[in-house]
């Protein structure tokens, strides 16, 4: 029996400490059972009365229900954004608001916060250090209990590490860097997006007042033709001719209303709730070429700014494990105060503490060679970066290039189009053309104009294309999120 008082005294105070968590009992309480049996003599007398008392103790921890009051609900509200109408005065206001309010930017915009907060981590790390324990239990000695208490008091500040940790701060501060302009990249996308589905939005309405003034147009001409056709005055295949370029006009439209659908669908993902009713046309932008878009493109370019940011965070943090193999010093002071004549057996101690690795085994030597090999890797990332970048701005310059003489020439084609189409009218009204000339060259006219907005509106977005390898379209906007 002695020595099952013995293992459970020594697993009282670890009941104790489970019992201040999940009960809402006082410490007095926790033991009133134990120091009654023995004041009353129980535990020398009748081993039976002592069973019960421990009984007693035990029952008073018992599993609670969990303060539902501790638990945190982190939300995220749904934005609604309000645009003014879509017209170029408010051209400015409304691409700034469709970035601000992008799911993808608030997301870039929180783990730029987040990557502060860390920053603000690794800092602490040459701060002063205080923590504080306190132990308490029951003690057992000459068949007697007694109820303890004692508190520790350690105090440490780190006083030379070979910039290990100053060098994990710059690491850290260049991954704030790096999360600012990853946030960049992600208002740049957004905004870039936000002018294509624009310029898309009114290139479909365009095409479909084309296909609507051209059905308009045509179809009083079909209807003369039938007229003509059921008097025996024109033959079956001038009627079926007319009604098949009829039909092309008819089933492009549709196309053109589907296509107008699936557009207005992609605007309302950036400008959710915006009425493209009033929806005006874009200019195309003054762009760069040759050498000096290049040189612009590469000195302003986010994708590769971030790029350099992530190679610098990665050599200071090579430089932290580097650091990690040298000496590291602090300075270490502790008391250590029982609750029972505090004064006259407390203990304290005071000094410095010297920490080296003489052999870990390896892993700081493979952590330290493989981030190397990361700098490396990230560094021919940063070359082949430059490489695609500037494969892409002249694929958008030789885009923008391509679209500008497609549409001059366009235009030329459609203002000869109206020219054979004013002539077919001419000589109708003469007998030397017939009523199908005039239909042929009315679709013929509708099929050009179609074609002018197609390149109106590649034009536009090439240039926009290249704004925003060279320049940057966030700035524009007026978007300062730091």
């Amino acid at each position: 029996m002695k020595i099952l008082h013995s293992r459970l005294l020594l697993i009282l105070p670890l009941l104790l400490t489970v019992g201040c968590q999940s009960s809402n009992q006082k410490f007095e309480n926790f033991f009133e059972g134990i120091l009654k049996s023995e004041n009353s003599g129980i535990a020398k007398t009748k081993e039976k009365k002592e069973k019960n008392a421990l009984e007693r103790f035990f029952s008073q921890f018992k599993s609670g229900t969990i303060n539902s009051d501790l638990d945190e609900n982190i939300t995220v509200s749904i934005n609604s954004p309000k645009f003014k109408t879509f017209n170029r005065n408010n051209l400015s206001y409304n691409i700034l608001t469709a970035v601000n309010y992008h799911p993808a930017v608030q997301s870039s915009m929180a783990n730029v916060r987040s990557a502060k907060m860390t920053v603000k981590a690794v800092e602490s790390g040459r701060n002063t250090q205080v923590t504080f324990q306190a132990l308490s239990g029951l003690i057992r000695e000459n068949s007697s209990n007694s109820f303890g208490a004692a508190g520790t008091l350690n105090v440490s500040r780190l006083l030379f590490d070979a910039g290990a940790i100053d060098n994990s701060i710059l690491s850290q501060k260049k991954r704030v860097q790096l999360a600012k302009v990853q946030a960049e990249i992600a208002a740049e996308t957004i905004a870039l997006r936000a002018y294509e589905v624009w310029i898309n939005v009114h290139r479909q309405k365009k095409i479909m007042d084309v296909y609507d003034k051209g059905l308009s147009l045509a179809e009083p001409l079909l209807g003369q033709i039938k007229n003509i056709s059921l008097s025996g005055l024109s033959d079956k295949a001038m009627i079926l001719k007319a009604q098949q370029d009829y039909s092309k006009l008819e089933v492009s439209n549709a196309r053109a209303r589907a296509e107008l659908e699936a557009s207005k669908a992609l605007f309302d993902e950036f400008f959710p709730g915006g009425d493209t009713g009033g929806l005006e046309s874009l200019k195309a932008r003054t762009i760069l070429q040759g050498n000096a878009a290049k040189n612009a493109m590469l000195k302003k370019s986010a994708v590769f700014r971030a790029q350099s940011f992530l190679i610098k965070a990665f050599e200071a943090e090579y430089k932290a494990l580097k650091a990690q193999k040298k000496p590291n010093v602090a300075m270490s002071a502790g008391v250590t105060a029982p609750a029972k004549d505090t004064i006259q057996d407390s203990s304290a101690n005071v000094g410095i503490a010297v920490n080296y690795i003489f052999n870990d085994g390896g892993r700081l030597d493979s952590q330290i060679e493989a981030l190397k090999e990361k700098i490396i890797e990230t560094k021919r990332q940063k070359q082949t970066l430059a490489r695609e970048l500037g494969s892409q701005l002249n694929v958008a310059i030789e885009g923008y290039l391509g679209a500008k003489k497609t549409y001059y020439a366009t235009l030329e084609l459609v203002n000869l189009s109206k020219e054979v189409r004013d002539t077919s009218k001419d000589q109708l009204v003469s007998g030397r053309s017939k009523i199908q000339d005039v239909l042929n060259a009315e679709v013929t006219l509708a099929e050009n104009n179609i074609q002018l907005v197609i390149a109106d509106a590649e034009l536009k977005l090439a240039s926009y294309r290249i704004r925003a390898l060279t320049h940057g379209l966030t700035k524009e906007i007026g978007w300062k999120p730091f």
